[in-house]
């Protein structure tokens, strides 16, 4: 017994002694990442930076954005941190990022400029560290709105032979060599991905650091100078299948995209409550190695993880622009929306069963909500190959976005910006009416809508849900609200908002025949707190004690009231005088009506 105990104490003592070699080993062996002075940031005077130099091995650096290695600068005693802005510009000088590019002259004019600081420690055994990767502006204010958004990379994966950004080294040689033969696609035409590190940064600091892989964003926009970006979280460069921060409230992210035109932006904002999938967005300002690139917004994508966040939904199916998802199941999913597509053409809706049948396979409401905010962003952009795109999952679940349904996604608003409206022989992009039956520049857009636009329950539910949306969603001084959020008054795009309210309803009486009158409904309540009232689709903001809206006297309206928890709805007192919390009625002549609630 007193063996066994001996042989014990030995193994325990010689288990210990190993531990303690193991830990010096590694410590010997470790390779701690540069801790830098001070952090990445907004600075008002120029400094040096430093680092605590190590008792052995050496720390390199660089200052250009590339991945520091042994052959790069070797840190001594500091670096300087100033303002650069004044400096000739790299990245907004290069010529070859569009196809004519011996044509293109860049603006020489400098921008404002930071500094990316990049540093290794490689310890005496040659083990390198992960990469600190820093992004340091002096003078420069932050953005009013917003992030700045800094990407730090090698110029040769963006801008080289072989960058995701050039034209690259084939096209080159046949736009340069006579141009003859099939003409070679452009680097930034082809979907190639590159690794970067984005450093999202407050006033206060940094937000976000963290390795991605970065793509060229959009279909003609990738031909444009000033590109737009995907960047990904990928599990094989940062361990992470989503961002390490959620930039989206609560909502975790696996892919993010820039753009630059307020209509996306603005989206989220003024119609996120309605039926069909919008991205959120943020400001921001964009940097390329520290190099000013452009002011626009950071969007979520419809990528797996966005329906997931958003709907409770881990497998989702999406057809978008004519094309299935890039996935192992795409040729199967196709086939599935084809099938779903084919048998909408072959049916008349006029019939009550076919219309029964549709509402099980369609969420009718999200495709009404999809043609109607594209209708109020004037947005003739859209086809059934085009900025259209619908999901559903693809086994059913007993959740509200489970049941097999097709539902609409809203996207790429931003034809607004650059669309002629004498095109459509209007002079104001207010006056042009967009609805589908009036889009003179095809003939075969929105075939769904082709199909259901002649059953007298699709057009009901329109023209009421579209007045839901005009006198909620697009109110004018909603639309102020949300503009003013981005830096904008209700003058954007020549008052566009302010004057595109009065066109729509002569829009939507033209498209659907209608001939009653326009009256106007107005709701209250003396106590806002005690419960909320829905007219048809939207539930009103009675912050204010009342509510006004117009509609057509063609279709009887549908309210409800909802008391609060801890209230009762008392019943309707003014055009109606009803105890029940849903009424239908006509509005023939105006209604005023008062939605009365009481304590429990």
């Amino acid at each position: 017994m007193r063996g066994k105990s001996k042989f014990l104490l030995a193994s325990c003592g010689l288990l210990v002694a190993f531990s303690a070699f193991f830990l010096w080993v590694e410590g010997q062996y470790a390779a701690p990442m540069p801790t830098p002075s001070a952090p990445g940031g907004y600075y008002q005077e120029a400094f040096t930076l430093k680092f605590t130099p190590p008792p052995r091995g050496k720390i390199f650096f660089s200052t250009d954005g590339s991945i520091p290695t042994v052959n790069s600068e070797l840190y001594v005693d500091g670096i300087e941190i100033r303002d650069r802005s004044q400096e000739p510009n790299i990245y907004n000088s290069i010529q070859n990022v569009v196809k004519d590019w011996e044509n293109y002259q860049p603006d020489e004019a400098p921008v404002p400029k930071g500094t990316v600081v990049r540093a290794i420690y490689v310890n005496p055994w040659g083990i390198q560290s992960e990469v600190m990767t820093q992004t340091y502006f002096v003078g420069i204010q932050p953005p009013e709105r917003g992030y700045t958004l800094s990407l730090a990379f090698n110029r040769e994966d963006l801008f080289g032979p072989n960058g995701i950004y050039s034209t690259g080294e084939a096209y080159d040689t046949w736009y340069q060599g006579g141009r003859s033969g099939e003409e070679p696609n452009p680097n930034f035409i082809e979907h190639l991905e590159t690794t970067v590190t984005m450093d999202v940064l407050s006033e206060s600091g940094t937000v976000l650091r963290q390795p991605a892989g970065l793509r060229i964003q959009g279909a003609s926009a990738r031909e444009n100078a000033k590109k737009r970006f995907i960047l990904v979280a990928r599990p094989e460069i940062s361990g992470q299948n989503v961002f390490d921060v959620n930039l989206f409230g609560n909502i975790p992210s696996h892919s993010i995209m820039t753009k630059e035109a307020l209509s996306d932006a603005i989206a989220k904002d003024l119609v996120g409550d309605r039926g069909t999938a919008v991205q959120g967005a943020i400001p921001i300002t964009l940097y390329l190695n520290g190099e000013y690139w452009y002011d626009g917004y950071l969007l979520e994508r419809f990528d797996q993880q966005f329906f997931k966040s958003h709907y409770g939904v881990d497998d989702r199916i999406l057809y978008k622009n004519g094309f299935m998802d890039d996935d192992s199941m795409a040729t199967l999913n196709y086939d599935v929306y084809i099938e779903f597509y084919r048998w909408v053409q072959e049916n008349d809706f006029t019939d009550p069963e076919n219309w029964d049948a549709l509402l099980e396979k369609a969420d009718i409401q999200s495709f009404i909500d999809f043609v109607a905010i594209n209708y109020f962003f004037c947005n003739t952009d859209l086809s059934d190959w085009h900025n259209y795109a619908v999901w559903r999952s693809l086994t059913y679940k007993s959740t509200p976005y489970g049941d097999l349904r097709w539902r609409w996604c809203t996207f790429d608003l931003d034809y607004i910006h650059w669309f002629d409206p004498a095109e459509d022989g209007q002079t104001s992009r207010a006056a042009v009416n967009s609805l589908p039956n009036n889009w003179r520049s095809r003939s075969d857009i929105l075939s769904f809508y082709k199909a259901v636009y002649p059953s007298p329950a699709f057009r009901r539910q329109f023209v009421l849900s579209f007045m839901d949306i005009l006198n909620n969603n697009f109110a004018p001084e909603r639309v102020a609200g949300v503009l003013e959020k981005y830096g904008y008054t209700l003058d954007w795009m020549d008052g566009y908002f302010r004057e595109r309210p009065g066109y729509a309803v002569q829009h939507l009486a033209e498209e659907f025949a209608l001939t009653g009158s326009l009256e106007t409904v107005t709701v209250s309540t003396q106590a806002p707190e005690m419960g909320e009232v829905t007219v048809n689709t939207s539930t009103l903001d009675l912050s204010g004690g009342a509510w006004s809206g117009q509609y057509f006297t063609d279709y009887p309206i549908t309210l409800t009231a909802a008391p609060s928890p801890g209230y009762r709805f008392v019943g309707w007192r003014g055009s109606c005088e009803e105890t029940a919390p849903t009424v239908t009625l006509p509005v023939d002549g105006g209604l005023t009506l008062e939605a009365v609630f009481a304590p429990e």
